[in-house]
């Protein structure tokens, strides 16, 4: 079977490289005693890259649950799962363009915190939406999709409990498989 010629981009995306860069990013340092928000304001260079990171990652995840929204069959779904594509972009931009200082702004580090784990959980609630819609036409054809959305949140919750703080691993673990399940979302809905 051949495939469409914007699977390209799709797995281009997926699969190199929104993995390549956040692997780039998060670089050497110990992955479970910091973060990318504590990388990002190590220095000038650091906090671009992470402007990049979050516009790439934003800019994909946002191409990808726009168009997922299209394959809903109701209008309000379509609605919703658009309307949660956007809080979850509008929340990381807000937390890129927010430093995350406590020492000397603990008030805007606290929502520069609460910003960042919103766009992960409006990420997921929307993908989880538009997986449960599809499921209830044709279950047995999303059951691994949905096993895969359990393994992710047991896998995000072990590494949280580890050290007890987000940390660079969570962060890699939690951008590579989101991509990757968008991506197998996607290639499931369009068939």
């Amino acid at each position: 079977m051949r495939k469409k010629p914007g699977h390209f981009w799709l797995d281009f995306f997926a699969c190199f490289l929104i993995p390549a860069y956040t692997l780039l990013f998060a670089g050497s340092v110990q992955w479970f005693g910091t973060n990318f928000s504590v990388i990002a304001v190590t220095g000038p260079d650091h906090y671009r890259g992470f402007i990049y990171w979050g516009v790439l990652a934003g800019g994909y995840f946002f191409v990808m649950l726009s168009r997922l929204a299209f394959t809903l069959p109701a209008r309000w779904e379509r609605v919703l799962a658009r309307l949660l594509a956007v809080c979850a972009v509008l929340s990381l931009a807000y937390a890129l363009a927010i430093p995350y200082l406590p020492q000397y702004f603990p008030r805007y580090a606290a929502l520069h915190v609460a910003l960042a784990a919103g766009a992960c959980v409006l990420l997921m609630v929307d993908l989880q939406f538009i997986i449960l819609v599809h499921r209830r036409r044709r279950p047995a054809r999303w059951k691994g999709v949905m096993r895969f959305c359990w393994l992710m949140v047991f896998g995000c919750a072990a590494l949280f409990l580890i050290p007890m703080m987000v940390t660079t691993a969570l962060e890699v673990f939690f951008t590579i498989s989101a991509a990757l399940l968008a991506r197998k979302t996607w290639l499931l809905a369009g068939n």
